[in-house]
């Protein structure tokens, strides 16, 4: 149940664990890995098994506490008492997840430092229970894992009383490393943003890394991270200097997207752009797109709140009366006719033609479509009103069918699933994702155009906007919203359940070093740190939470806002 790490079979990840197999790698392969034992994935599965069902009748909590509370079985426990000779008399013992192969899975788990080898069943039991955190509970949901699914093995090393720590990333021929004084710890989790430098062939860039660390050590790091790269394939390490000796503590394949050229389009930067982004924010979604797009763009500042059943006049439609069926049916077809109305023609030619104009309004020239909204007919105000409230009953139907959490998610729903769902009166699963949106490069575009910007540090590449949601407390995050850009004061692990459907991430404090931007870069997110948000908000970000816009791009390190 425990390998030594030069044994071959702690190159397997699904034994070993991906943290303690990218190491066994490194050892094989020559570079400076400390020695260490590790206790096989297949030893948690009684662990997790006791977790499951304890925390379907006591919660996370108790989970968490029996799971530390039950002792080893006797033949691991004195497995383990045998095997720690050698590794000195202080220890850190580490959780090896078969899932930490990918980096949304950074800082999930529970690692403990300076530990006594008497200590170590304890430890072990620890990382198993960590398994069942709220806020890795938070990730399994959001990546649809069930908890306790995934095996965990446990990796046992010699402790370092570090001089510097850090971490380095291998991209494109230049490595960039980040470090600080001591142990790597504040830094990884989020706290401190550390010192950067970055590094092409022997010349290095980063007076403030230099002066902390020294050009030798700056140095050594990118050369270690150079050798792990060409001859293991990693990409990234947290690292670990004594004396000017470094000590790879961590290796992975980072996830490294292509960096798009940022381009604007010139008409994004008018007025009617600027009336149509915000229509199309809050109208969004397959939904929204069929339904409400193709006759409000005639008009859009008429019509820029969706309306919801509490405020509908009764003398055009009583939700509590009209059953959802007939209210997408109703408000389909009234649709057909305002459309043809406004469009000039028969009803499928001129919803075909909506439909093309705003293909090409999100095309590289949205100039001639931008125009053509100008000459339309302006829809009649009370028809346009009916047709919100009836598509206020259909989405708060696809509450009621199980569909979704909240009817503005429902607006990401089709109208062909929709009538779907609505027929049966439930619903195959709950909503709780729903993926990229294609209106949003043109909403980033608006916001650019239109809004302040601010400069922060890159942390993950790639162009997104979406609605600001600040999160303090990650365990009241009820405003957030799929597709909003999380805002946080530093980059946390307990924010990363989020970053499964944000449409980015930025941070006021930390650096780009921290778990959650490795998770951030690993799902596509793009995100930006250390970001002075009050220069462009007009205010303190926590109270403008869901009343600004957020453009975010993660190769730049900016940051634009414009009202929602």
């Amino acid at each position: 149940m425990i390998l030594d790490l030069d044994d071959d079979r702690a190159q397997d990840p699904g034994r070993a664990g991906a943290k303690a197999a990218w190491l066994a790698r490194g050892r094989r392969a020559g570079l400076p890995v400390l020695p260490g034992r590790v206790v096989v994935a297949a030893a948690s599965r009684p662990a997790m098994a006791l977790g499951l069902e304890v925390m379907e009748r006591r919660g996370s909590g108790g989970a968490r506490l029996r799971i530390s509370q039950e002792p080893l079985p006797e033949d691991l426990e004195s497995e383990l008492t045998g095997c720690l000779d050698g590794l000195g008399d202080l220890l850190v013992v580490r959780s090896s997840s078969v899932l930490e192969g990918g980096g949304e899975w950074s800082g999930a788990f529970t690692s403990y430092l300076d530990i006594r080898p008497h200590e170590a069943a304890v430890a072990v039991r620890g990382c198993w229970a960590s398994a069942f955190t709220v806020h890795t509970l938070e990730r399994y949901e959001a990546a649809r894992i069930e908890p306790g699914s995934a095996p965990m093995a446990v990796l046992i090393q010699p402790f370092l009383d570090a001089d510097f720590g850090g971490v380095a990333r291998y991209v494109d021929g230049e490595v960039t490393v980040i470090g600080v004084r001591g142990s790597p710890a504040p830094l990884v989790q989020g706290w401190d943003p550390g010192s950067h430098a970055r590094v092409s062939g022997d010349v290095v860039r980063g007076d403030a890394a230099v002066a902390l660390m020294g050009e030798d050590l700056v140095l050594e790091v990118a050369g270690t991270l150079r050798r792990a790269h060409d001859t293991i394939g990693a990409t990234s390490c947290e690292w670990a200097a004594v004396d000017g000796e470094v000590t790879l503590l961590q290796l992975m394949q980072s996830a490294e997207r292509s960096r798009p050229v940022l381009e604007v389009p010139p008409a994004l930067a008018s007025p009617p752009a600027a009336e149509l982004a915000r229509l199309v924010r809050r109208f969004p979604g397959p939904l929204g797109e069929a339904l409400v797009l193709p006759w409000a763009v005639a008009d859009p500042g008429r019509f820029m709140d969706p309306v919801e059943p509490a405020q509908v006049d009764p003398a055009q439609v009583d939700p509590a009366q009209v059953d959802p069926v007939d209210a997408l049916i109703e408000a389909t077809e009234m649709v057909r006719g305002l459309v043809a109305e406004i469009w000039h023609g028969p009803k499928p030619e001129t919803s075909a033609k909506a439909r093309e104009v705003l293909r090409e309004l999100r095309g590289d020239d949205p100039g001639a479509a931008l125009d053509q909204f100008g000459l339309l007919r302006s829809p009649d105000a009370d028809r346009g009103e009916e047709i919100l409230a009836l598509l206020a009953r259909v989405r708060h139907g696809l509450v009621e069918a199980g569909a979704v959490s909240r009817p503005e998610i429902a607006w990401h729903i089709s109208a062909e699933e929709a009538m779907s769902i609505l027929r049966s009166g439930r619903a195959p699963s709950l909503r709780t994702r729903i993926g990229f949106d294609r209106w949003e490069p043109y909403d980033a575009g608006v916001v650019i155009a239109h809004g302040e910007v601010a400069n922060g540090t890159p942390a993950a590449p790639g162009v997104a906007a979406g609605r600001m949601c600040f999160v303090s407390d990650p365990a009241d995050a009820d405003h957030f919203r799929p597709r909003d850009v999380v805002v946080g004061t530093h980059p946390l692990p307990n924010l990363a359940a989020l970053l499964w459907d944000a449409a980015a991430l930025v941070t006021t404090g930390g650096g780009p070093a921290a778990h959650l931007f490795e998770s951030a870069r690993a799902l596509a997110i793009p995100a930006v740190a250390a970001v002075h948000l009050d220069d462009i908000l007009g205010g303190d970000p926590a109270t403008m939470s869901g009343r600004v816009t957020l453009a975010v791009d993660g190769v730049e390190g900016r940051v634009w806002a414009h009202e929602w």
